[in-house]
């Protein structure tokens, strides 16, 4: 007996078993039950969404057998249900309009609409990739559309409505079918799989429904594709089934740029294309991964805005050991090597320079004087580490480091200047400026970093981005600060 494809087997039966799409399920339901049919539909959304199946269970619903009138639920198993099953119904015809998209097309299927239904109440005609007929034999089907005798009904369906001639969608009523959400997708499918007998956990789900993109169609042919695989199906078969990058290596890259270790990461990234995935795909699923991160730093219980293969847990484990700075350069840096990799010959070799560049050591920020060293911690935060025997000036006399920093302290929020008025500029060189402040008042000003350095930009008319370190007050032996 041959084998029958999921998204075949579980095809809906009735309206009410669209899955979806509540708003166009209540349209037609009522448009059938009040008797409001429309000569012309037009069914547009993106591929898998169920418009074709929605079009055949329309046009059973006006003809079936079973019942005096148009019925919500038809049958399923009177002739002309079975029929229009099998596509040899001769009052449903469904037409390929790639094929079939020439003038004399148009001109016939005009001639048939003058026939009255063999065995229905109406006779629909079908047209599937309306979008694909010429702009001639749309113009000819204008007026047949607009009034076609009162048994005909068309439905239109198509992926591309922007290439249906607007004289056509204005004598259609229009149905979108959006793309259904990975929480429905993902639903949907453990009902199925339940069905099925099929062993697949919470995480392959998901993988499976963001790999298709709002199509429950792609969704269903996937999962048929990886119950082939004889084992508990997890997010990592269904990835590699896909051809991603698996959350397992993604986890080992990132871990390898956190410690700094340059001969893992050039391994895995020469692994990862020798097993061929492509220098985009593993920019993009680390661009996924980063962004991630940046979600989950800035609200923790974000989880339903996550889209790359490393899971919940897994991921708020890493943020934790990432700051803005890190997540925000690392971003910058990966969307950068994307835009590089479409006009390079050698993308391989673009992959590991990125790679490289999102190590800490690299991508810290250094200041030229001999007095700041720069050290970089085990969980990948880079931080400055200042002498004791720094200069207090460079470039400026301390007369006009206090003046320029009491024009920062008035520029600022009344709420902030008591904040700023505990610090004391002790160096401006280019770019980069040292703060020294009350070891109490430390931690506020080390979370307050980049606002004081876009003050002390605006302040000095810098046109480049400013860099401040923070440093505490040192006491001489006398009790003083110095």
């Amino acid at each position: 007996m041959p084998t029958i494809a999921l998204h075949q087997k579980y095809r809906p039966k009735t309206l009410a078993e669209l899955v979806g799409q509540p708003y166009v399920q209540t349209a037609l339901t009522n448009a059938i039950n009040r008797m409001h049919i429309a000569p012309a539909y037009l069914f547009t959304g993106s591929r898998g969404t169920g418009k074709t199946s929605t079009a055949r269970i329309f046009a059973k619903s006006l003809n079936c057998l079973s019942f005096d009138g148009p019925t919500d639920e038809p049958c399923g198993t009177c002739q002309s249900c079975r029929s229009i099953e099998t596509s040899n119904s001769l009052d449903v015809s469904e037409i390929d309009a790639a094929s079939n998209n020439g003038v004399d097309d148009a001109r016939a299927l005009i001639e048939r609409s003058n026939f009255a239904p063999v065995i229905g109440r109406y006779r629909v005609f079908l047209l599937d990739e309306s979008h694909m007929l010429t702009t001639q034999s749309q113009n000819a089907l204008l007026k047949c559309i607009e009034e076609p005798p009162p048994h005909v009904v068309f439905i239109l369906c198509t992926t591309e409505v922007h290439k249906v001639l607007p004289t056509i969608v204005s004598r259609c009523q229009v149905f979108h079918f959006r793309a259904l959400s990975l929480q429905t997708i993902a639903q949907h499918l453990q009902e199925i799989a339940d069905a099925e007998a099929i062993a697949v956990n919470a995480d392959a789900l998901m993988a499976i429904a963001r790999f298709a993109e709002g199509g429950l169609r792609d969704a269903l042919q996937l999962l048929g594709q990886v119950s082939l695989l004889g084992e508990a199906v997890t997010a990592n078969h269904v990835i590699e089934m896909t051809g991603g990058v698996t959350a397992t290596d993604l986890l080992t890259v990132l871990e390898a740029i956190a410690t700094n270790d340059t001969f893992q990461l050039l391994k895995l990234a020469r692994s990862l294309v020798d097993s061929g995935k492509t220098p985009k795909l593993i920019l993009s699923s680390l661009l996924q991964t980063y962004r991630d991160l940046l979600i989950l730093k800035a609200a923790p219980q974000a989880a339903d805005l996550l889209t790359s293969p490393v899971n919940y847990s897994q991921l708020k484990a890493i943020s934790t050991q990432w700051d803005f700075d890190v997540l925000n350069q690392s971003l910058a840096q990966l969307q950068k090597a994307e835009s590089y990799l479409r006009n390079t010959t050698n993308a391989a070799v673009w992959l590991e320079t990125c790679l490289l560049n999102l190590m800490p050591m690299l991508r810290s920020i250094s200041f030229s004087s001999p007095d700041v060293k720069q050290a970089v911690g085990k969980n990948g935060h880079s931080r400055k580490t200042i002498s004791e025997t720094a200069s207090t000036t460079t470039g400026h006399k301390p007369t006009d480091l206090a003046a320029l920093w009491q024009k920062v302290v008035a520029s600022a929020k009344p709420g902030t200047q008591k904040l700023l008025t505990q610090a004391r500029l002790t160096k401006l060189q280019g770019t980069k400026a040292i703060l020294e402040v009350a070891p109490a008042s430390f931690a506020k000003f080390e979370a307050n970093q980049q606002a004081i350095a876009r003050m002390l930009q605006r302040v000095t008319h810098n046109p480049k981005p400013m860099t401040v370190l923070i440093r505490t007050l040192t006491a001489s032996k006398n009790g003083r600060s110095v």
